[in-house]
């Protein structure tokens, strides 16, 4: 039998918060009064009101993140019940996908959506994608589209091109989307038609180990948290590769896809926003993708994240000399700074400092003072998405631990994707090597 999640009610939800938010100041009061910092002068006394002042600058962004969540969770413009079908045109790009493209086409296949066209770009595979689209075409919904060798962004466009709906469904051939998926999504556009994109929630299908259960927390409290907030304004920063649902005649408008990053998703969503159109989140639309599960290809992808972003946001630079021309546009490229570049960077350094101080003077007060305010924020972002989404308490347990291990490591790898991308050092795109999720 099937469990029936209890829905939380709005009043204990908003309980929910104050609680939270005044456990998270206790704590972060009561680990501030436990250092002694009273002998530091010159450099180190510096260093001290520089990371105060920036704790205090984590803390206001995490009130301000969960309470534009609890908003968008229960203020936000209620979205009713789709009242047509119109055609949505699913589009999968594939490259070498021969050991996931059946899942995903499975998933697409079972949608409790009546109006559905199917593509799938194989582009340029030298593996056995061609064969297992062939088999897959016979199914009836599914047109394959075949073309040399020209990347994930091209063979989007050439699906947008081709495709007769007027809505887009974009995913990544490793995904297994929501049966509800459409249904969930396509609601918002009837009832807005600014709104040019839905973003869904991407899960992690191959829990298997440490690294890819920091992942599923990591996708859990640092990215829906934050889609959520960023929903309630209108202005999800990033529709994922995974899964998210286009009016199609916008996204002709502002030129589709591009290749000139290495996060085609992210360029194209700030293009969107730019260009004043809405973007919104609905964790309804689930999609379970595979994570890299060594640590050499999670460096690979998070490296090409990084480096992705960054490129995307210093595309848009332009606004931040332009605030009167639009000042949301620069109140978005600000954010995405500050999200993106400036708190890996803070985070880095402090953390380095920290250490070394550490290492150096055999005092654990920076050390200490740092990490451990950063794992109350942590585990208070944690509690917050386990108790509202419903989600396994374990993740608190990797919340505790992930900002002295994977957490750390990940700011590491962001601070030199980062560097590099200054530099404007040689990169190449570097492909997830695909075994196969057991659904």
């Amino acid at each position: 039998m099937k469990k029936v999640k209890r829905k939380i009610k709005d009043n204990e939800m908003f309980f929910i918060i104050v609680i939270i938010l005044l456990i998270c100041s206790l704590l972060i009061f009561v680990l501030f009064k436990s250092f002694d910092f009273k002998q530091l002068t010159g450099a180190e006394l510096f260093a001290f009101n520089a990371m105060k002042i920036y704790m205090l600058f984590l803390f206001i962004r995490l009130v301000f993140h969960l309470l534009l969540s609890f908003a968008n969770k229960f203020f936000a413009k209620e979205v009713g019940k789709i009242d047509y079908y119109p055609l949505v045109t699913v589009i999968m790009p594939c490259y070498n996908e021969d050991k996931v493209v059946n899942n995903a086409a499975k998933s697409i296949l079972g949608m409790d959506y009546p109006n559905i066209e199917i593509l799938i770009v194989d582009d340029g595979s030298t593996d056995e994608t061609i064969e297992a689209i062939a088999l897959l075409e016979k199914k009836g919904k599914i047109r394959a589209i075949h073309q040399e060798n020209a990347g994930k962004a091209e063979a989007l466009n050439r699906a947008i091109s081709e495709a007769h709906g007027d809505f887009v469904l974009c995913m990544d051939a490793d995904s297994v989307l929501n049966t509800e998926a459409l249904k969930i999504g396509m609601k918002y556009f009837e009832s807005d038609e600014r709104i040019a994109a839905v973003a869904g929630s991407v899960e992690i299908g191959n829990v298997k180990n440490m690294i890819t259960s920091f992942q599923k927390l990591e996708y859990v409290s640092g990215l829906n948290l934050f889609k959520t907030a960023q929903s309630f304004l209108n202005s999800v920063i990033v529709i994922p590769g995974p899964i998210g649902i286009f009016r199609k005649s916008i996204l002709q408008e502002v030129g589709g896809y591009r290749s000139n990053t290495f996060a085609e998703d992210c360029e194209l969503t700030i293009r969107l926003l730019m260009a004043g159109y809405k973007t919104v989140y609905d964790g309804g639309l689930i999609a379970v993708t595979e994570a890299p599960e060594d640590f050499n290809s999670l460096i690979s992808q998070r490296y090409r994240w990084t480096r992705g972003i960054v490129q995307a946001i210093r595309e848009n630079l332009i606004w931040l000399i332009k605030p009167h021309k639009s000042i949301k546009n620069f109140l978005i490229i600000l954010y995405m700074i500050i999200e993106s570049v400036f708190i890996p960077i803070a985070n880095f350094s402090f953390g380095i400092f920290s250490i070394a101080h550490t290492l150096i003077n055999n005092s654990h007060n920076f050390v200490g003072y740092f990490f451990y305010q950063l794992v109350v924020l942590d585990m208070t972002v944690t509690l917050f998405c386990v108790v509202s989404e419903q989600r396994s308490f374990n993740l608190i347990f990797y919340s505790a631990i992930n900002r002295v291990t994977y957490g750390f490591s990940m700011e590491v790898i962001k601070f030199f994707s980062i560097l590099d991308e200054f530099l404007q050092l040689p990169m190449t795109w570097s492909k997830l090597e695909r075994k196969g999720m057991d659904l």
